[in-house]
């Protein structure tokens, strides 16, 4: 539980840490789009500046022109102008336009007359330079962030063009996306740490679980036996069982000595055959013979416990098998029918070959199987109910080591059927028939 307490805090300071670093990343794309921006702009104004300074001269040509007196028509064009004309001033003047085809036209006032002048291509290239990464519009038409001139030519302004500053926007994106994707990944990772540790957390609790159980079940399957030997031995060293009688506390004695090796050996074979990487002989062998002599051995232990035990085996049914570990699967699934058939317990095992696979079914007429120990019923030491309140005697491993040594051979084993009427275990093993 501790090491529980101190993944939670790793974990939440972890997603703070994330937090944080996200928010911090992005105030500081932000702050770095806002730079790039001024940098840009502040280039801008540089350009801004030139190109209002040289229309200023340009205009300056205009006003001298005016003040002399001049005319278009009878006076030679000044430069840096390749015509002009005069107008009534009637209308706004306007300082400087620029029209769709790019020409600039300056303007003076003086009274009623508007003289207007158009630049020389040449001269007027010459202005409209202002780098790679601006371009002059007409301040109506501007769509972006630019910088505009100085009165008089407020009409015009300079600004970024569209490849230039749509580059920057999506460097900007891009930054943001890489930083969403990385956020999203590591939150992804954080949750899937987060089960993680609860599915640790909950198989720790199901373990511990079944780990009490395991000793209760091994407490009581060692004290039971040994008390009953104990006063067995104990009555007849006294004297009080005398012939047949002594003869049956001595019985009933080696009975619990092999109840004491039952238990002894499941516990062997769970350490030999459990999980871990257990030796296995495989070679090929004939099942069929291999049930039926399980069958035979386990009918002592059938008989003594009142049950009745029917087999259906099709004969040279072969498999690369081994035999050992094999005959526990068998006993394992008979002890267990037996041990929660009916009262009395009939079972009955089959053995059948598909064509490609062995199949052996083992049948009991118990209650069932109860639905929410059903994906549980295979695990380690797992018994349905309370340890100290049950009493049928087992440790939990018997199915357990039937998934084990089944799995190892490249087959498996499932609850084919469970209800009223029973339970059914089958396994299906890779074969061949003879």
């Amino acid at each position: 539980m501790r090491h529980m307490i101190v993944a939670v805090l790793v974990v939440v300071v972890i997603n703070a840490q994330l937090t944080w670093w996200i928010v911090f990343v992005l105030r500081l794309n932000r702050d770095s789009l806002g730079l790039e921006r001024e940098t840009l702009l502040a280039s801008g104004r540089m350009q801004a500046v030139r190109v209002a300074t040289e229309l200023a001269t340009a205009r300056t040509a205009l006003d001298a022109a005016l003040l002399m007196g001049d005319e278009p028509g009878r006076s030679p064009v000044p430069a840096p102008f390749a015509g002009w004309r005069a107008s009534f001033s009637d209308k706004e003047c306007t300082a400087a336009s620029l029209n769709n085809s790019g020409v600039i036209e300056l303007s003076v006032e003086s009274g009623l007359t508007c003289l207007t002048g158009v630049l020389d291509s040449e001269w007027r290239q010459r202005v409209l330079d202002v780098g790679e990464d601006f371009e002059v519009v007409a301040t109506d038409h501007a769509d972006r962030a630019g910088v505009v001139l100085e009165a008089p030519f407020a009409s015009l302004t300079v600004q970024p063009r569209a490849e230039v500053w749509d580059a920057m926007l999506d460097t900007y994106r891009r930054r943001i996306v890489m930083l969403v994707s990385e956020g999203a990944f590591f939150a992804v990772l954080l949750f899937v740490l987060m089960g993680l540790l609860w599915k640790s957390f909950r198989r720790e609790v199901e373990l511990e679980r079944q780990h009490r159980n395991f000793l209760s079940a091994v407490t009581h399957e060692l004290k039971s036996p040994l008390a009953a030997m104990r006063l067995a031995l104990e009555t007849v060293l006294a004297g009080r069982a005398k012939g047949e009688a002594a003869r049956g506390f001595l019985v009933n004695a080696l009975d619990d000595t092999d109840r004491l090796e039952d238990l002894v050996q499941k516990v062997l074979e769970a350490t030999r055959f459990g999980e871990g990487r257990p030796e296995y002989q495989f070679r090929k062998a004939d099942l069929s013979g291999l049930v039926e002599d399980a069958v035979e051995v386990f009918a002592r232990r059938a008989l003594a416990a009142g049950a009745v035990v029917d087999s259906e085996i099709v004969p040279d049914i072969h498999a690369e098998i081994d035999p050992e570990a094999t005959a526990i699967v068998v006993s394992n699934l008979l002890e267990n029918a037996v041990k929660y058939g009916g009262k009395p317990a009939a079972v009955t095992i089959e053995l059948n070959f598909d064509g490609k696979h062995a199949v052996l079914e083992v049948r009991d007429n118990g209650t069932g199987i109860p639905e929410e120990d059903r994906a549980l019923i295979f695990g380690r030491f797992f018994r349905g109910g309370d340890e100290m309140t049950r009493t049928t005697s087992g440790t939990g491993l018997g199915l357990f080591l039937v998934q084990q040594i089944v799995e190892a051979h490249r087959g498996r084993v499932e609850i084919a059927s469970s209800g009223a009427d029973g339970t059914v275990f089958r396994v299906i093993l890779p074969g061949f028939e003879v």
